[in-house]
């Protein structure tokens, strides 16, 4: 009898779990018409509406087979590009050295050099100097060393030489060949960093009020009837001479505290400085909200008149292999829900780079009747306390076990 109550309990804690866990949102994907990898556009009132780390979404085919993705959010980066040094001249002596001459026409300030070489399993030593006629040359490092090549992935590396700040217009370096032959260098030049910036989606829908207050302070509303995710806004102003403004960014919020009184405070996420020289374009870590607030200080100015505000996201997607002319349906919104574990992952950088866009359809809730679990643990009032009995019970029925066990135990011989 005890073993039958375990496993109703068991079944019950189950079914009460996966209920809590569902998926409270779904939108159609749109047919594609062509097989293979596409990258499944998520309009802001989808993002909105994802957990902080954006794990509780699901693609499902027409047979509600989930289908392995990859979520892409193109948010500003930093690229590295290798810029070669014009090569003067390279001479090599067998069992002696190879010398290489570079120039540096734009005088730059360096300390350092990247060799692009060939895989090998030798070290070598070699020296750098410096000149500025190419003809009379100076010391900079006399103890380089390159280190044998350590990569399986490539049949190259690239090696980093550092050595003092010079801004010399040639440099020479010298390798030493005298154990084994020379070094098959490909390229020799540096890396070059640069800002990317991230690809962004207008969020739509937003209601734009300006309120300027007797405290001297200017309150722009920003407002949806949903949620959505606010990495950038760009504001402009209709003003006739220059201006430079402080300015914060953040949402009014309340609490309740003793005896029923509410407390409201201004939550700053951000803040800037507005300015009549500047683009007003200000980065956001991804609020979700409905509502925000830009407020402006005016000091002893007049107010600023915004002419036009606009929210944007970073551009979101889920990158997925799909089948032509089949249906596909997003779920998602459930807070506890992890991330999915695909093999996908693993493979990321063998697929394709920019597949074709497919957009996703209206949102819709996901109704009751479809629901595999009755309409007596959707609701969350009953799901907890449901949890709490059965929990107990638990507890209750294994302390019964264990005693049962003890008493059934033979006692040992004296």
């Amino acid at each position: 009898m005890n073993h039958f109550i375990y496993l109703t309990i068991v079944s019950l804690f189950v079914t009460i779990t996966s209920q809590a866990q569902s998926f409270r949102l779904e939108a159609p994907v749109k047919a594609v018409h062509q097989p293979g990898y596409h990258r499944i556009k998520l309009p802001p009132d989808v993002v909105g509406q994802l957990n902080t780390g954006l794990t509780d979404i699901r693609l499902y085919d027409h047979q509600k087979h989930e289908i392995p993705y990859l979520l892409i959010r193109q948010q500003p980066s930093q690229v590295a590009r290798f810029i070669d040094y014009e090569v003067v001249s390279r001479k090599a002596l067998p069992h002696v050295a190879t010398t290489v001459i570079l120039r540096n026409r734009a005088k730059n300030r360096i300390n350092s050099l990247g060799l692009l070489i060939k895989n090998t399993n030798v070290g070598k030593k070699a020296r750098l100097s410096g000149s500025s006629d190419a003809q009379n040359w100076y010391a900079i490092d006399d103890n380089l060393w390159l280190e044998p090549t350590q990569t399986n992935v490539s049949t190259t590396e690239t090696k980093r030489l550092d050595f003092p700040l010079s801004d010399y217009e040639y440099y020479r370096l010298d390798i030493n060949d005298s154990l084994s032959t020379p070094l098959n260098i490909l390229r020799i030049g540096y890396y070059q960093t640069a800002a990317k910036a991230g690809d962004f989606s207008l969020i739509p829908d937003v209601t734009i009020s300006q309120r300027d207050s007797s405290d001297k302070q200017t309150y722009v509303h920003l407002s949806r009837t949903s949620d959505a995710r606010f990495d950038k806004l760009s504001i402009r102003f209709r003003a006739s001479a220059p201006f430079r403004r402080q300015a914060v960014v953040g949402q009014f919020r309340t609490r309740k505290k003793k005896r029923g009184r509410l407390e409201q405070w201004f939550d700053v996420v951000r803040t800037i400085e507005l300015s009549s020289t500047d683009s007003s374009v200000i980065y956001l870590p991804g609020l979700k909200a409905k509502d925000l607030y830009v407020i402006i200080a005016n000091d002893d100015n007049q107010p600023l008149v915004v002419s036009d505000v606009r929210a944007y996201q970073h551009a979101t997607f889920l990158l997925a292999n799909l089948t032509a002319d089949s249906s596909y349906l997003l779920r998602f919104c459930a807070e506890t829900v992890a991330a999915p574990a695909y093999d996908l992952a693993y493979f990321k950088n063998n697929l394709p780079a920019n597949p074709p866009i497919v957009q996703v359809g209206s949102i819709r809730s996901i109704s009751s009747h479809r629901t595999e679990t009755t309409s007596l643990f959707s609701d969350r009032r009953i799901i907890w306390p449901a949890l709490g009995l059965v929990l107990a019970i638990l507890g209750v029925l294994s302390y019964r076990m264990l005693r049962e066990m003890g008493k059934s135990s033979p006692k040992p011989d004296l």
